[in-house]
């Protein structure tokens, strides 16, 4: 075979030396918790949790990450009538936080490979693109931060209240599985 016509097998493996160090692994166990019990996280392995105010698209039924399907009405999911759609948590979300523009960025269609990867170690070995915490152009970086925070805080005090509302991890919660 030549350059051309070889297939590049997917390494999971970093890259770079984390794996080494022994990083890893506890860095994936962190990630994975810590977004698990704050966003509802699927673990996808390229998070955009930065640029959809914090709100896993995943959660969506169709796994749609650029928008809404057709059938949403009401801010309603069209799969399962009595939830919320994702893409209205979303919308809202970067509403408040004032980054409706990050919306208008195309996301690439998730990479299976890339699941139950750590997405710090993925973008740290570019193969990703990074969060977009703080934003050029839109105030003190810190300010920034401690808005984000208390935006995290306020979606998991309305899902602490009203779980029902919301999509929940497993897909028996939303399908006749």
């Amino acid at each position: 075979m030549n350059e051309y016509t070889e297939i590049k097998k997917f390494e999971p493996k970093p890259k770079k030396f984390f794996h080494l160090l022994g990083v890893y692994r506890p860095l994936y166990w962190f990630e994975e918790n810590l977004k698990k019990l704050m966003f509802d996280c699927r673990s996808c392995g390229q998070c955009i949790l930065s640029t959809t105010g914090f709100v896993c698209p995943m959660r969506c039924p169709k796994n749609l990450r650029n928008g809404p399907c057709g059938g949403t009405q009401n801010d309603t999911c069209e799969v399962n009538p009595a939830k919320k759609c994702v893409w209205s948590e979303i919308y809202y979300g970067n509403k408040d936080l004032k980054r409706l523009d990050l919306l208008r960025y195309f996301q690439i269609p998730v990479n299976r490979e890339f699941e139950d990867t750590s997405t710090i170690v993925n973008w740290l070995d570019i193969r990703i693109d990074g969060m977009h915490l703080a934003i050029a152009g839109k105030g003190n970086m810190l300010a920034q931060l401690i808005k984000l925070a208390f935006h995290i805080i306020k979606i998991r005090w309305r899902k602490f209240v009203h779980p029902g509302r919301y999509w929940h991890k497993h897909e028996s919660h939303y399908m006749d599985v």
